[in-house]
């Protein structure tokens, strides 16, 4: 299960020097164009939204299953495996029916601090954000991402309750 929260935010440099000071570690900074692959009769059938991503991020591809049976806004049922050829993962999700529902490109810098990974994106067409997640089902309200956002003195206003598809 994966839980966050995301905010669209103005100055990253200072969002980023903020988490450092509070001790996140540098993991890694990438580019990732994301396809993501729905259909809507199959989310009517079986009862809740999902979707396919082929993700691309340099010599790396991923095809990960963001499901939202929980129906609360940040929260997913997430599985992800890697892929030697995305092209082959596309035909497979063209070929099964699956539409393509947006293509997502952007740049992200991530972080991890106390159990939690923050990513800093660039998202082309969309602007600056900070996305915060942690896979720890104890915090399914989002209690830690909440307070490191408030350490970050980022507002309940700038939230954003859409993922990057939606919005």
């Amino acid at each position: 299960m994966e839980i966050e929260i995301r905010a669209k935010i103005n100055n990253l440099e200072q969002i980023e020097q903020n988490i450092i000071k509070l001790g996140a570690k540098f993991v890694k900074e990438t580019t990732q164009l994301d396809e993501y692959f729905g259909e809507v009769s199959l989310y009517q059938k079986i009862g809740y939204s999902f979707l396919m991503r082929v993700r691309i991020e340099k010599d790396k591809n991923f095809i990960t299953y963001k499901g939202a049976k929980t129906k609360i806004d940040g929260v997913w049922e997430e599985y992800e495996v890697k892929i030697d050829d995305a092209s082959k993962a596309i035909k497979l999700f063209t070929a099964m029916g699956l539409e393509k529902v947006i293509l997502v490109s952007k740049h992200r810098k991530e972080y991890t601090l106390d159990g939690l990974t923050i990513c800093l994106d660039v998202i082309n067409d969309l602007g600056h954000f900070i996305e915060i997640e942690s896979l720890d089902s104890k915090d399914f309200n989002g209690d830690k991402l909440k307070k490191l956002m408030q350490k970050l003195n980022i507002k309940e206003n700038q939230l954003i309750h859409k993922g990057y598809v939606t919005m």
